[in-house]
């Protein structure tokens, strides 16, 4: 597997927002879900609300645009994550407003569709809105209910219902919007990483559900989700930064962070938020980071949530 180089300085990122080729006259929706396969393809999951547009984006590796589809998942697209497995490559698609997470090929084509978590919390089978997605090694499926009732529920590779974990709360192994996950492999054993939001931590669980970690601080203000790639431990945060910790989650910089925005105060103050108007998007300064991926040359890919179209950065090592 390829890996990032070591982690960087927040000053030795270059910001690229044009990176990212769009066909002319092609509206770019609310970016979300970010993944980059072997060949260093980008694929966006972006957030439309028309389904004759489509949802995934995929991107070469120079930032062309290569094709869309997933047009049913515009009005809900929201996790995305990309698995390589013997039988061969696939992108698992989370759409809260469906309550789905399905896995596809690469082109688009739907092989599985998880069902519906069968537990207490959802009464007549309403409730349940999830948000993200991740696989283990041994093929376990994660899934956060990060807009539901904060919940994390797991499956099998063949999709069968195995386990829910926590419930909502602020103590050790309970969540308040847990609204991404990630697999740690890197220690001696695979970890959950939990972007627990609302609690403005990310909580460290082992493949079972057990509580191992709550880490709090470090840069976190209302962190989206945790991905991993080599010594890099990236998250996007909502509230206007990026943050890069290394493997042992020391936090090593925060990038492109907005100055106006605080740890876990909706930012209120800034004029318009998340709906910033095009003209005041400063260059350099990240407004609603919600999705993150990074490729084998340690460029980092971020996608913004913003209203009035989103926005996709290349931050570029230097």
């Amino acid at each position: 597997m390829q890996t990032a180089p070591a982690p960087r300085p927040a000053s030795s990122y270059g910001f690229d927002h044009a990176w990212f080729r769009l066909p002319d006259g092609f509206p770019l929706g609310d970016c979300h879900g970010l993944a980059v396969d072997r060949r260093d393809h980008v694929f966006l999951l972006q957030q439309n609300g028309d389904t004759n547009r489509p949802a995934l984006l995929e991107f070469a590796a120079d930032g062309s645009f290569v094709r869309g589809w997933g047009n049913r998942f515009s009005p809900g697209a929201h996790g995305l994550l990309y698995d390589q497995r013997a039988d061969g490559e696939f992108l698992w698609i989370v759409d809260h407003n469906l309550g789905a997470v399905v896995k596809c090929t690469l082109d688009g084509h739907e092989v599985l569709e998880l069902p519906r978590p069968r537990h207490p919390a959802y009464p007549g089978g309403n409730g349940y809105k999830p948000t993200d997605v991740a696989v283990a090694p041994d093929g376990d499926v994660y899934v956060t209910d990060g807009y539901g009732q904060s919940l994390i529920h797991r499956y099998a590779a063949d999709g069968s219902y195995k386990q829910t974990i926590g419930w909502k709360g602020n103590g050790p192994g309970q969540f308040d919007c847990p609204h991404g996950i990630c697999i740690d492999a890197r220690g001696a054993e695979p970890v959950l990483l939990v972007a627990d939001r609302a609690n403005v931590r990310v909580q460290v669980l082992s493949l079972d559900g057990e509580h191992r970690q709550s880490i709090i601080s470090r840069g976190l203000r209302y962190p989206c989700t945790v991905r991993v790639r080599g010594d890099l431990t990236l998250i996007p945060d909502l509230f206007g930064a990026v943050l890069v910790w290394d493997r042992d989650y020391r936090h090593v910089a925060t990038v492109g962070a907005h100055p106006e925005m605080r740890a876990g105060e909706w930012p209120r103050h800034v004029a318009g938020y998340p709906n910033v108007p095009r003209e005041d998007r400063i260059p350099g300064r990240f407004i609603s980071p919600h999705g993150i991926a990074a490729d084998s040359r340690g460029c980092i890919l971020v996608g913004e949530w913003l209203r009035d179209g989103g926005r996709l950065t290349r931050l570029t090592p230097r």
